[in-house]
């Protein structure tokens, strides 16, 4: 899981910070920590991304590049990940179809692997083109992808109302989550034509939105481009009309997060996610996820990131049908993740050649001056050919 903690910096970090003090003129650099934190508790380098973020991206890419036998678990890493890390992304990618059961990757997932995209968002806009909500989608994953985030400041709007009297509030997401509140608060601004003024109205950061914009449009141009036609990436005012509760963008979302989902507790509105190992979390303070007459929470939600503060946290959530659930639950059943892996499944690493393998070390020395023989008789070949054409 994501989690926002702070760490202490490693050495490399420490002197790239006081190179920073007399780069352009004289300077000093006063480190507030004893020489000892230095010597003794700090790492000697800071460790490789790869082995601290989510390797999905990077585990469909392999697949995608046709390499026969090639076994992701075994693979030789520069810096090798956690194996938890990459058996986590294999379920992911097996979950959204971006790989079958025997870790070949499908055509589906060959598609996915030239969008700029994180998998789950690659596999949702997929799956709305099929159901006919690819403007929707488009702008949901834009608005995710910029990370608009909405400030809710009381104090703040009660002195902006004095000012502001025709103020209209922001969307609620229609008690749908987090995904539906940031595709009405898009089309909101698209109907004032982009106004940045409506943004800062709205306590919304105008730079994250134009951002969005510009996300949404290249998407826009890439999926044209793969699709190799016209495709309905306009506005989607007239899809809300016919699908007032967002039931085919919520099902996108469900099996583009495949790998992101949890189950309400019976007797609370606690949650537990679904997947290899269960852990108990909750919808964040901020999410516009309504609860029923009955004050309970959606049976099934779908999330973009959990994060770990005071206590683990779903943010940007998605309520979600069981019907949706169910064939994602049952391939979770099925699941092998060794021959998700690929290749022989052996795990053996061999420096010797595969055309010498197995050979006795004797035999591959005396086939070294046969070779050069080879080789002096296809030089002498070339040069007599060479000559005569002069």
């Amino acid at each position: 899981m994501y989690s926002l903690d702070v760490v202490q910096i490693s050495r490399v970090q420490a002197d790239q910070r006081a190179g920073r003090a007399g780069r352009t003129r004289p300077g000093k650099c006063y480190r507030l920590y004893p020489s000892s934190v230095y010597q003794e508790d700090f790492l000697d380098a800071t460790m490789p991304e790869i082995q601290r973020s989510s390797l999905a991206a990077t585990v469909l890419y392999l697949k995608s590049l046709n390499i026969q036998d090639i076994d992701i678990l075994n693979f030789d890493f520069l810096d090798p990940p956690s194996r938890e890390s990459l058996e986590d992304a294999l379920r992911q990618l097996y979950l959204i179809d971006a790989i079958d059961d025997k870790g070949r990757i499908t055509n589906l997932g060959r598609a996915m692997s030239e969008l700029p995209l994180e998998p789950s968002l690659a596999r949702t806009l997929f799956e709305a083109n099929e159901l006919g909500c690819l403007s929707q989608a488009l702008t949901v994953v834009a608005t995710l992808s910029a990370e608009i985030t909405i400030h809710k400041s009381t104090t703040r709007k009660k002195e902006k109302e004095v000012k502001r009297k025709r103020q209209s509030e922001l969307p609620d997401g229609s008690g749908w989550g987090d995904h539906i509140q940031l595709l009405q608060i898009y089309e909101s601004w698209d109907q004032v034509n982009y106004d940045p003024r409506w943004c800062s109205d709205n306590d919304l950061q105008v730079r994250s939105m134009m951002f969005s914009k510009d996300v949404r449009k290249q998407l826009c141009q890439i999926v044209e481009k793969i699709a190799k036609g016209p495709m309905d990436v306009q506005s989607g005012l007239k899809q809300r009309k016919r699908d007032p509760d967002y039931r085919k963008l919520r099902r996108a979302l469900c099996i583009g997060y495949g790998n992101q989902l949890a189950e309400r507790m019976l007797h609370h509105n606690g949650y537990h996610t679904i997947g290899y190992r269960s852990q108990l979390v909750q919808v964040h303070p901020s999410s516009v996820l309504e609860e029923d007459e009955a004050g309970q929470l959606p049976d099934y939600v779908v999330y973009h990131e959990l994060i770990n503060t005071s206590r683990p946290f779903m943010r940007n959530v998605c309520a979600v049908e069981m019907a949706w659930v169910s064939p994602i639950l049952k391939k979770l059943e099925k699941l092998d993740i060794d021959k998700l892996s690929g290749g022989s499944g052996i795990g053996t690493k061999s420096k010797v050649p595969l055309s010498e393998a197995g050979k006795p070390k004797g035999e591959m020395d005396a086939t070294k001056p046969d070779m050069d023989n080879k080789i002096q008789t296809a030089r002498e070949r070339y040069l007599a050919r060479k000559g005569g054409k002069k």
